[in-house]
């Protein structure tokens, strides 16, 4: 073969090649661009996760409780970042470990347990708990092991039962004119389902104050839980949303 031919054979080659990266170069992304995508993807996929950051947990007893920022699909059923009463969703965190935690989610009936993503949540600890006891008629708020108050309480009749577990704080609703519910209610993750006829209050329990306090003291209500003025300015105060209340016998 001449020379000349060579050279040629050589400049085709070359050509070819150039045309060939020119052209995978310029392949629109969704058409001829997988090997790039690809490697994108790759590159992609070989990044860690950015860490989880939970806050410091403080000093004795804790709960971990978060923020819903984003609608969650569960196995306990949706949850909206806002509630039925347009407030934010907070849930309660029982255990957690690594990115993942058992949240307490509100349901039509009582809460139920579900396993959650808590990174997607906003976090924080609260150390304020309420444990309402119903055979004495009484609430307790501490935080932390500190008694902050104990309050005697109106609860529900043996026809309207006040349901009894472990719910939390799901609404903080204060009213410009004190009524029948006082000044200020905690709306909780419970569900009242012995509901009386023609009754049209709707059945979520709430701890409210009233305006029969000669009720405080006896079984009364339809299921909630009422307390005083008193005691209501010191729950307005200290209690969040998503702390953890215990209802027992």
């Amino acid at each position: 073969m001449t020379l000349p031919r060579v050279l040629a054979r050589i400049s085709l080659v070359v050509v070819v090649a150039c045309f060939g990266m020119i052209a995978l170069g310029a392949a629109p992304a969704g058409g001829g661009g997988g090997v790039r995508a690809a490697v994108t993807l790759s590159a992609a996929a070989a990044i860690p996760p950015a860490p989880l950051a939970i806050p410091p947990r403080p000093t004795g007893p804790g709960e971990l409780i978060g923020m819903v920022t984003r609608p969650l699909l569960t196995s306990a059923g949706a949850v909206s970042p806002v509630t039925p009463l347009g407030g934010h969703t907070w849930l309660l965190i029982l255990r957690h470990h690594g990115r993942y935690g058992s949240a307490l989610v509100p349901t039509a009936g009582q809460p139920r347990l579900a396993r959650i993503d808590i990174s997607s949540l906003q976090l924080r600890w609260t150390r304020v708990r309420i444990v309402v006891d119903i055979s004495h008629l009484r609430l307790s708020v501490t935080r932390g092991s500190r008694l902050l108050g104990r309050f005697p309480i109106a609860a529900g009749t043996s026809a309207t039962p006040t349901p009894t577990g472990m719910f939390s704080v799901t609404d903080r609703v204060a009213f410009s004119q004190p009524g029948s519910y006082g000044s200020f209610a905690l709306g909780l993750s419970a569900h009242q389902h012995h509901l009386v006829a023609g009754w049209t209050g709707g059945d979520q329990i709430a701890i409210h104050g009233t305006d029969n306090p000669a009720s405080i003291g006896t079984f009364a209500s339809l299921g909630c839980i009422r307390v005083s003025e008193i005691a209501l300015r010191v729950l307005k105060r200290v209690v969040p949303l998503g702390a953890p209340v215990v209802v027992r016998l």
